[in-house]
């Protein structure tokens, strides 16, 4: 019995591992560059505009 419980142990200590390396290696690959060394164009952003209070209320 001890040995199954150290396996059950065993593996999720193991999945936890990988699991850590994953997101080590997927935090620092960064963002991918330009094939042509120039930069991207900046992405539009949209800004929403207070209207104020509605008339009907």
């Amino acid at each position: 019995m001890l040995r199954r419980i150290s396996a059950r142990y065993s593996r999720g200590l193991l999945a936890a591992v990988i699991a850590v390396a994953a997101l080590v290696t997927a935090a620092n690959i960064g963002p991918a560059r330009a094939a042509d060394g120039t930069p991207a164009a900046p992405a539009s952003v949209r800004t929403a505009q207070h209207q104020g209070p509605s008339a009907g209320r």
